[in-house]
């Protein structure tokens, strides 16, 4: 009975709104045509509000001033469309049906415990050891292969260890990747230190020239260091690499150029020169933990095993490579 009785109020509202908006702008009282508008308007949003209020959910009828004054209020400060938009905009919010939103996630069960344990020897372990075990023991050539490709993350001379490694595979697929992997790497800073010695000809900045020269001697050592080079190659990588170092240090006198060429003349098979070059390269200011442990080498190849522990115990100050660690362990 109620909604019928708003719906007969929704006319009288919205003759009184149109009424007022006539008398507004035929007046010749201007005073008088305003406060007539204010009232046929004040009239009009009584009238709505009442309708909305009848036609609103049971939560906004049960607090009856508060919705009443908002929404008079609301129409009362929008003339002459303000009372009938907010009627016809309420209703849409209302009773319009809400959209479905896609949700951005999706819900699952929480998953059950396996019946069963994982099988492990499915996993491959993407350690040097692990890949060093499956290449030796994995009887599947599709684990081996995994394991070759795994080897791609790991940097340095360990990755390189592990493809000639699988160069002695008997099956002719791994082998193939191990040596097409090999030659990739290869190929690549071969093809860096060809750039290099194009640029160095070129180059006119003495700092330029210096930059260069140096990142081509690092080239050189580093294919011979990760050994992709053997034999007459690997010489030939090395001494390139050495008279580029050479010439820096004569010029620059950079406490890395000198840690590198005692790195490069210890690998030629030349300690006492390498010695003198990390000595060096400690005088100029660099880190002593980089090179005492070449130091140590070059002691032990001189069989002098108290030296040996001499700068082994001065490196174990110092914040050292994971790698030093079992070395410092036997020897102290």
């Amino acid at each position: 009975m109620a909604r019928l009785t708003s719906y007969w109020l929704l006319p009288f509202g919205l003759v009184s709104e149109l009424g007022g908006a006539v008398a507004l702008f035929t007046g010749e009282d201007s005073v008088r045509a305003v406060g007539g508008y204010v009232v046929a308007h004040a009239l009009s949003c009584v009238v709505f509000t009442l309708a909305l209020l009848v036609l609103m959910p049971q939560r906004y009828r049960k607090q009856r001033w508060r919705p009443a004054v908002f929404l008079f209020s609301l129409q009362f400060a929008i003339p002459l469309v303000g009372s009938l938009g907010v009627f016809v905009g309420i209703l849409l919010a209302l009773y319009l049906p809400r959209s479905n939103r896609e949700l951005p996630w999706q819900q699952v069960p929480i998953p059950e415990l396996p019946f069963r344990p994982t099988d492990m020897g499915s996993q491959v372990v993407y350690t040097e050891g692990g890949l060093r075990q499956v290449l030796r023991e994995a009887s599947d050539p599709g684990k081996r292969l995994k394991a070759l490709l795994a080897s791609r993350q790991m940097e340095g001379r360990e990755g390189v260890d592990i493809l000639r490694e699988a160069l002695k595979d008997p099956v002719d697929d791994v082998r193939l990747l191990a040596y097409s992997m090999l030659e990739q790497k290869e190929k690549a800073l071969v093809q860096e230190a060809e750039r290099l010695q194009s640029q160095v000809t070129e180059a006119a900045d003495p700092k330029s020239l210096e930059r260069m020269n140096r990142r081509l001697a690092q080239t050189w050592w580093e294919t011979a260091y990760l050994g992709l080079a053997q034999g007459s190659l690997r010489q030939y990588y090395l001494e390139k690499s050495r008279d580029l170092l050479v010439k820096l240090v004569a010029t620059y006198d950079e406490p890395s150029d000198w840690q590198l060429l005692g790195r490069v003349e210890l690998a030629l098979g030349r300690p006492e020169e390498a010695r003198d070059a990390f000595e060096v390269a400690i005088d100029n200011g660099a880190r002593q933990e980089h090179i005492l442990p070449y130091l140590a080498e070059i002691a032990f190849l001189a069989k002098d095993y108290q030296r040996v522990r001499f700068y082994l115990a001065r490196c174990a100050h110092g914040h050292n490579h994971p790698a030093i660690t079992p070395l410092l362990e036997a020897w102290l």
